[in-house]
């Protein structure tokens, strides 16, 4: 029943997303004028992401320039012509690391004409939260973003003495409702998750890849408090398609989100926990085969002394991703 209804708010969402449409209308712009695109979107604790680029498709004259601006906390980059992913995954998840790739790095300078150009990973290896490029020649002009497959934008440059289809207005106008739509669904999915989540479950994430747009995706756990009782064990299971996650016990001793990759303390997706003090790592759970080959998508611990155990998914818990387990005796 839950799968025929997250179906359902899926489909209904993306046929309302298919109606918010820009009407063309001629526009005569400045030359050299500035556009700007915003890299992803957020509910306002963060939790919700739509990952997308509003608007992913613009119109523009030669000799114009785009802003891309990063205002989330979930990470993207803007690339033109990839060539490659921003990393890499060696060895099985249980003893493997993430190799930073050329993806990861800026690359090109402010005027593109063709060929490789990326922002480098907003959050992480971007100087700064906005990437700029100007487009002195007409052409079409693909970009994706490498974090997020399915999250990609066109830029259209012509020639300075045709009329535009929209002004910098109407793609914010048409890009608030959309935005809007895209935050029900993931919040649709938070209520799935929920509901999903049988006793001694917890739901890690939940997200739903969205054509045209990307994805949105639910940075919670659902419920994020559990209780249940000495020698009683808890699975959490990650219902994003995209989304990698962690289940992260003590102190996060991690230079940064990716070097969570390979489980701590942890084997074959299953832990025992007896205190509080000492790091547990699931390692990443993800159900992206092709970005995280062998990687499982669920968890499981067992706590066999009463207490409360706090515990984040380490590539999300400044957006909020964070729980507790209490363990009564």
């Amino acid at each position: 029943m839950a799968h025929r209804l997250q179906r359902w708010i899926g489909l209904a969402v993306a046929g309302a997303l298919g109606a918010v449409a820009l009407v063309p209308m001629p526009v005569l712009a400045a030359q050299g004028a500035t556009w700007n695109v915003a890299v992803g979107a957020e509910s306002k604790d963060a939790g919700l992401q739509a990952n997308g680029f509003f608007s992913n498709n613009i119109t523009i004259h030669a000799g114009d320039t785009v802003n891309w601006k990063w205002s989330v906390q979930e990470i993207h980059t803007v690339t033109f012509a990839p060539e490659g992913p921003p990393f890499s995954v060696t060895g099985p998840p249980a003893t493997g690391q993430i190799v930073l790739g050329p993806g990861f790095f800026p690359s090109g300078g402010s005027s593109y004409t063709g060929g490789y150009a990326n922002s480098g990973i907003f959050g992480i290896s971007s100087a700064s939260n906005t990437y700029t490029l100007t487009f002195p020649n007409t052409g079409t002009y693909n970009y994706v973003c490498l974090i997020h497959p399915g999250m990609d934008g066109t830029v259209n440059v012509v020639s300075s003495n045709t009329a535009l289809p929209a002004t910098q207005a109407d793609y914010d106008r048409a890009s608030t409702p959309k935005q809007s739509q895209l935050f029900a669904l993931a919040s649709s999915l938070l209520g799935l998750g929920t509901a999903a989540a049988a006793p001694n479950h917890v739901t890690a994430g939940a997200g739903q890849l969205v054509k045209g747009v990307g994805a949105v995706a639910d940075l919670r756990f659902a419920p994020d408090k559990q209780v249940v009782h000495a020698g009683d064990t808890v699975t959490w299971t990650n219902r994003d398609p995209q989304t990698p996650h962690t289940i992260t016990f003590g102190p996060e001793a991690f230079p940064n989100g990716f070097a969570a990759y390979p489980p701590v303390n942890a084997s074959a997706g299953h832990a025992t926990i007896t205190n509080n003090t000492t790091l547990v790592n699931s390692g990443f759970i993800a159900n992206d085969a092709a970005v995280f080959p062998g990687s499982p998508s669920s968890f499981s611990a067992t706590f066999t002394v009463p207490g409360t155990y706090p515990y984040v998914c380490a590539l999300h818990d400044q957006q909020g991703m964070i729980g507790s387990i209490t363990v009564l005796p």
